[in-house]
């Protein structure tokens, strides 16, 4: 019989004190940013600003699960969900896709039956799952995460000067700049949550983890423009169709695979639990590409069966939820949520295995 000294458990949380009043501080800080950056035009994101596309897929639960992983959205028989995947880069303001960056994907199933957590969204029929591109997480706590925001949101430069110069700050920056990576296709790198999520019950936690099948056909024949990333993902999808295997890595041991601290990376094994295939497709037309950027994602927006966990996620509740209306209320737009259609797959096109077509995407006047 093994003893926890810690008296940690799996699956558990361990909240701190002064979540509220960060969480409040966030919200103050990126509000007064926004508003600053986009005071006479349209506002964007406060973080993954920069969308490359919004694209249609479809998730597929894994055949012949065991009965133990038959969880949530994986529970049931075996099923497909239709799904709007989101391809970005991490940082506030957009900058050419050459610079090294913290990438990211969000993906929204639709069709998803069950009672949400979000107070406006019980009865919404979609679920968030949010990865990025590093497998774990720059700040240790949500404390010295808002430090680094204060600065990097000040409207003060001096301000942002002294987190730089201040070697107490070393660590959290060395992560940042391990985090951020090149990248020549958003189809071509892996993804992990770096964040923890319950599975079923409150004694399960897992990590989200998405890898790019070996047999897809990826183009690349731009990594010189601002915008490559878009450009190289229309290039793929014209006449290819691409595919990830979704994975669960399950909390294993309280005390090495914290739930409070996502700099550690978890060492368990990763269970293959779905397929996302994103089909050929045209994707980056005006419409949709302001669909894209008007579309919201909160890994809250969830089924109980996948509570996120963490002092992070549980900030993010809070600070997306503010900052998504804010947006939108700016933005005079509705918050919405995309339902599934029978016709969403109708102007999918068939891929044709070509690694290249003979006309390049114009990078201008699109």
């Amino acid at each position: 019989m093994s003893i926890q000294v810690s008296g940690k458990k799996i699956g558990h949380e361990y909240v701190s004190a002064d979540e509220d009043t960060i969480a409040s501080q966030m919200v103050n800080e990126f509000e007064a940013q926004v508003t600053r950056m986009y005071k006479d035009k349209k506002m964007l994101r406060q973080v993954h600003t920069k969308m490359h596309g919004c694209v249609k897929a479809t998730f597929a639960v894994e055949k012949d699960l065991p009965d133990d992983l038959k969880v949530g959205v994986f529970g049931g028989e075996p099923r497909e969900y239709q799904a709007w995947v989101r391809f970005s880069n991490g940082n506030t303001e957009t900058q050419k896709d050459k610079k090294k960056d913290i990438r990211g994907i969000a993906i929204k199933l639709m069709g998803v039956p069950g009672e949400k957590i979000l107070n406006d969204a019980h009865f919404k029929e979609t679920q968030d799952f949010l990865l990025m591109s590093s497998e774990i997480f720059f700040a240790k706590t949500i404390k010295e995460l808002n430090t680094l925001l204060t600065a990097l949101t000040s409207a003060s430069k001096i301000k942002t000067l002294l987190y730089f110069l201040n070697p107490l700050h070393l660590p959290t920056l060395m992560r940042i700049k391990k985090s951020m990576v090149a990248c020549d296709n958003p189809l071509n790198i892996p993804y992990w949550s770096t964040q923890p999520y319950q599975f079923g019950t409150i004694n399960q936690a897992v990590k989200y983890h998405l890898r790019p099948s070996p047999d897809n056909q990826i183009v690349i024949e731009n990594t010189t423009d601002y915008n490559y990333l878009r450009y190289n993902l229309a290039q793929s999808l014209h006449d290819n169709e691409a595919k990830f295997d979704f994975y669960v890595q399950f909390q294993t041991d309280a005390e090495a695979m914290p739930i409070e601290d996502p700099t550690i990376p978890w060492t368990s094994q990763y269970v293959k639990m779905a397929t996302l295939t994103i089909y050929a497709q045209v994707f980056d037309s005006n419409a949709q590409m302001e669909f894209g950027d008007n579309l919201s994602f909160n890994p809250w927006h969830s089924l109980p069966a996948h509570r996120p966990l963490g002092s992070f996620n549980r900030v993010r509740k809070r600070v997306y939820e503010v900052m998504s209306k804010f947006r939108h209320d700016k933005n005079k737009l509705p918050v919405f949520e995309p339902k599934e259609s029978p016709d969403f797959l109708k102007h999918i096109l068939k891929p044709s295995g070509n690694k290249t077509i003979d006309q390049q995407v114009p990078s201008k006047k699109i």
